[in-house]
């Protein structure tokens, strides 16, 4: 787990970030060095069309990662003479290309990075639909592919050989999210009933049927389930829909820019729902935050988060660097990238090698530490369908303005604070969720 540890500065980030790499797997492999020269990941992002900002934000941390690895000279234990660094005989270099956030140009990009520009393995794709069609592509050029940020089931469900993801699935948000619920209930107390309300696209229907299976198990009404079309500039029907149900909880998928009018649609409508937990790009969650009635009713599920970083040296001291290399604070998206290049820079490390099928090799037999990255997960290590087994999420409510951390215990810094059941009256606080994020997440599956 990430607490515990003593804040690191800036200083020493590029000491902190290779050396607790090193710290795991075959880092201390003697041996002559057998990868030189420039070894190339792709990085598939929307930089222009919908979703540049997420796309900008992945580009500025694969390429912070690469910087570090490159000069991360006295890596203590990491030998760096061997392959990475300012004595070493390799380096990491991040090719970028733009997927204007549509699937066949993810795709056909994918091509481009294997076919004209050699990489040794690509990140992305920074979206559900072009992540399925972009490694579906690298698949067939058996290259590997490491996605942080899709949580889509069936990205894991196909039997690819060469596709990972390293961040948690849809089953994990939606394993937490009950966890979250059971974990908020004080004793005699009804169990909350819940909406979901979701953008009918792969990523919403995804989770809306995670929550309807793992809601039965685990003894939760499902009082409504409506979708929405991403582009609706309009969504009244969908929001009607739940305003009839008057649930205590709305668990609510967004696609990029529906915050805002989803928000807007249900002060049109009259009714602000009790708590709303966002699942989606945590800038969503923030904006509808800001819509008047919501203050202090919105939670988000996050994968990462500025404030989860204090309890990491190496989070903290990345993040530092972030804002000072930038100019801006480090996102969601600049983290999932930069943790996908490092593990890339891992796994070469492990196979000795720049070959893609060694690097697949090293892939499946990596075990990482959550120390080892700046992630709030216990770790890296995939299991027989390539997802990350050690990822985990975390869950933000909105207070005074600013997002804290009520999920799970052990990084919150404040309780879970919602209306009680059947009731939209300011809420009373809440014991916040159980301590284990993946444990807490299979318990919810398992009712």
């Amino acid at each position: 787990m990430i607490h515990g540890f003593r804040r690191a500065g800036a200083a020493g980030v590029a000491l902190l970030c290779l050396a607790a790499l090193a710290g795991c797997g075959g880092g201390d492999n003697p041996g002559p060095p057998v990868v030189s020269g420039e070894v190339k990941i792709g990085l598939l992002a929307p930089l222009t069309g919908g979703n540049t900002e997420a796309g900008r934000d992945a580009q500025r941390g694969a390429e912070l990662a690469s910087r570090l690895i490159n000069t991360g000279e006295g890596w203590s234990g990491y030998s760096p003479e061997r392959i990475w660094g300012l004595t070493g005989h390799a380096r990491l270099s991040i090719v970028t290309l733009d997927t204007k956030s549509d699937r066949q140009r993810a795709a056909d990009g994918a091509s481009t990075l294997v076919n004209g520009n050699g990489v040794a393995g690509i990140v992305g794709a920074f979206g559900a639909e072009a992540t399925l069609d972009a490694s579906q592509r690298a698949e067939r050029l058996q290259t590997p592919f490491l996605s942080g940020d899709a949580a889509n089931t069936a990205l894991t469900e196909r039997g690819l050989s060469w596709f990972f993801r390293a961040g948690p699935d849809a089953a994990d948000y939606g394993g937490a999210f009950l966890s979250l619920l059971r974990n908020a209930e004080l004793p005699g107390q009804e169990r909350r009933r819940v909406a979901v309300l979701y953008s009918n696209d792969a990523t919403g229907t995804d989770l809306n049927s995670i929550i309807a299976e793992y809601g039965e198990e685990a003894g939760y009404q499902i009082v409504a389930s409506a979708p929405y079309e991403p582009g609706d500039a309009d969504p009244a029907a969908a929001v009607g829909a739940i305003q009839a149900a008057a649930p205590d909880v709305v668990l609510l998928a967004t696609a990029a820019g529906a915050g805002e009018r989803l928000g807007n649609a249900f002060r049109t409508s009259g009714y602000t729902p009790p708590a709303v937990v966002v699942y989606g790009a945590p800038a969503e969650a923030a904006r509808l935050a800001a819509i008047p009635g919501f203050a202090g009713r919105v939670s988000r599920q996050v994968s990462w988060s500025l404030p989860i970083t204090r309890a990491n040296p190496l989070a903290a001291a990345v993040t530092e660097r972030y804002q000072h290399d930038f100019g801006v604070a480090m996102t969601a998206e600049a983290a999932t990238a930069f943790t996908a290049v490092t593990i890339y820079a891992r796994a070469i490390e492990d196979a000795g090698s720049s070959a893609r099928e060694r690097i697949r090799s090293a892939l499946v037999a990596i075990d990482l530490p959550g120390s080892a990255t700046i992630m709030p997960w216990n770790g890296v290590r995939f299991d027989g369908t390539h997802q990350n087994t050690l990822s985990a999420t975390a869950v933000e409510q909105d207070t005074d303005g600013s997002f804290a951390t009520v999920y799970p215990r052990d990084l919150a810094t404040t309780s879970v604070n919602w209306p009680p059941p059947g009731s939209a009256a300011p809420a009373t606080a809440l014991s916040s969720a159980g301590s284990g994020t993946r444990a807490a997440s299979t318990g919810a599956r398992n009712g």
